[in-house]
């Protein structure tokens, strides 16, 4: 299968904004400086971190919408807001979807299940995996009802 991985702490953009655990690290400390004036541009500590993650924000949900088909980890101890606004994005934009959850499909969060069939929630990425080898070679097919398709010849 000749996929291109999209991942959003390695951005395909130029000029992509770090999403490391440096800048994380540099991120909290900000905000917990709270509203202390720092250099221009910015008033406050806060608009630095607002001014960074918006650019996050930005090419990440760029990415999910170029993507064909999103994978997407989700760890239900971890809060992942971004993560969460990027399947909501994916869901609206009808792309075909494919979740692993950590401690497998049981510890989906609800949320999670009223937005996806839990036939689209796996307990590994090694299910994900088959699957897509199974659409791929045509063994399976993937519902034109829910997802929005190409015509097999455009993609």
């Amino acid at each position: 299968m000749n996929v291109t991985i999209f991942d959003p702490y390695k951005k395909p953009f130029i000029n992509a904004p770090e999403e490391d655990e440096e800048t994380h690290n540099k991120l909290v400390k900000l905000m917990e400086e709270g509203d202390k004036i720092p250099f221009l541009p910015y008033t406050t500590t806060y608009d630095q971190v607002a001014e960074h993650m918006k650019q996050v924000r930005s090419f990440d949900l760029s990415m999910v919408d170029r993507a064909d088909f999103i994978i997407c980890y989700l760890d239900p101890e971890v809060p992942t807001f971004g993560t969460m606004e990027e399947l909501s994005w994916a869901c609206r934009c009808k792309k075909p979807t494919f979740i692993v959850v950590e401690g497998g499909k049981k510890k989906t969060p609800f949320w999670v299940m009223g937005m996806f069939p839990h036939k689209y929630i796996y307990n590994s990425f090694k299910e994900v995996e088959d699957v897509l080898l199974d659409i791929n070679t045509g063994k399976v097919k993937i519902s034109s009802d829910r997802w929005r398709l190409f015509e097999p010849h455009l993609r």
